[in-house]
């Protein structure tokens, strides 16, 4: 039912609002937006008679109670009552306007028809909070059982992450009604006949692999030459994407090749990040204790963002690896050797105009991407770099030949083979060594 503007609802702890406007809605129920006397207005989820079962509310009023596993999700704040009106709901934080749904990156359209231009940098953050934010998700005990596109918005400018939809969310203990969305679901779900194989931290795995694989190639990973013939009803389904799901970068089977626009952003990627995907679509499509966790995302994202770097002989975005030194620049051939590398715990950033020093470099598992320092090109000499303090904190700065400096805010100085940085970070010192490659 259709709550009209200006009735009241029940917020428990949460005090009284009044349905202000109807934001939209879908198969469940109604969006509407929700004022209060005091505090941000809300968004409030009011559900269908077939969807208000008893079920439903105990499932939503137990996400109320466990409480929100990360700032990313617009999760359920607590219980909603109208007076009068048969039926429930629950208030979330309303999604703010920058964020777009996932969908648009492969159109690479905003909402108005402009073209967005997502960087590199945007669409690799997009992937590490994903993965963090279903980790935290996961180490709760949950499963968030239908990962897909519709449920995830990204802000274009910088790659945050806000996962809605959050009543599909639920214990993993092997029970649920929702099954998953087609394309995301994992084979075990999609070729059980008898729905019998349901969600769990597993699945969500699978799920989260088609998600990144999609933002970081542009196409499904089971998608290619197999699935462009047959009519696209459920046997299909079942087929392609459970029974006989083929990678469509398999090693080994290349029947199922995708769109060239696939193939190509698979060679932009190094090596390490392309054997993921691997033990993502091949080993894990039938060993689901094999798939890719999040954490092992996570330190890939890492690892993918340490070595995106200009090209030193044209402006092409390429991805350096100390592990893959031949690999040469997409554009004119040329090798991609960093000028200086800087040394971060057990992570090597290679130094170059799009390299900044973030808080996440500074400890292991960190959720934190703010800008700590800035590396720039001398502006008379392309083979000099220095790095500028915009943390709020003086650094130390030792040479090899042992001179040391004081780094204060918005200072910059000159970095050489050997040059040590000591920044004070959350109660400890971290420290950067420069070196340059051989």
């Amino acid at each position: 039912m259709v709550l009209a503007n200006g009735t009241e609802v029940d917020l428990g702890a949460l005090g009284s609002a009044h349905v202000s406007s109807l934001l939209g809605q879908g198969g469940q129920g109604y969006v509407f937006e929700v004022r209060r006397p005091a505090g941000v207005p809300l968004a409030l989820k009011w559900y269908k008679p077939d969807s208000a079962t008893d079920v439903q509310f105990r499932e939503i009023q137990q996400l109320v109670e466990f409480g929100s596993p990360h700032n990313r999700f617009l999760w359920p704040l607590s219980m909603a009552r109208a007076g009068g009106f048969p039926g429930f709901g629950y208030v979330m934080h309303l999604r703010d306007g920058r964020f777009l749904e996932l969908s648009y990156l492969l159109s690479n359209v905003d909402r108005d028809g402009t073209p967005l231009n997502v960087s590199f940098a945007s669409t690799i953050e997009l992937c590490r909070q994903l993965s963090f934010s279903f980790l935290r998700l996961h180490a709760r005990g949950l499963c968030y059982r239908d990962i897909s596109f519709g449920n995830v918005f990204f802000d274009p400018t910088n790659g945050d992450v806000l996962i809605c939809d959050n009543d599909n969310v639920g214990v993993d203990n092997g029970t649920g009604r929702v099954l998953g969305t087609p394309y995301f679901m994992a084979p075990e779900v999609v070729s059980d006949a008898s729905y019998a194989t349901l969600p769990s931290t597993d699945t969500d795995r699978h799920s989260l692999a088609v998600l990144l694989f999609y933002s970081l190639f542009l196409g499904h990973p089971l998608e290619g030459a197999l699935t462009d013939a047959g009519l696209r009803d459920a046997s299909w389904l079942q087929t392609h994407f459970g029974t006989d799901a083929v990678f469509c970068m398999h090693p080994d089977d290349d029947r199922n090749r995708p769109p060239e626009i696939v193939r190509q952003y698979w060679e932009i990627y190094p090596p390490f990040l392309r054997e993921l995907f691997v033990q993502a679509f091949v080993t894990g499509l039938t060993t689901p204790s094999a798939r890719v966790t999040e954490g092992q995302w996570i330190k890939a994202m890492d690892r993918l963002r340490d070595g995106m770097a200009t090209c030193r002989h044209c402006p092409t975005t390429n991805f350096w690896d100390p592990a893959a030194p031949e690999r040469t620049c997409r554009s004119c051939g040329q090798p991609l050797t960093p000028p200086l590398t800087v040394r971060a715990g057990r992570r090597t950033l290679a130094v170059s105009p799009l390299l900044t020093l973030r808080a996440d470099h500074l400890g292991s598992g960190v959720d934190d991407p703010r800008v700590l320092g800035r590396f720039r090109q001398h502006p008379e000499d392309a083979a000099r770099w220095g790095l500028t303090n915009v943390s709020t904190v003086a650094w130390t700065v030792g040479y090899p030949d042992g001179q040391q400096v004081s780094l204060e805010p918005q200072r910059t100085v000159e970095l050489v083979d050997g040059t040590r940085v000591r920044v004070p970070h959350q109660g400890r010192t971290a420290e950067l060594v420069v070196r340059r490659p051989s």
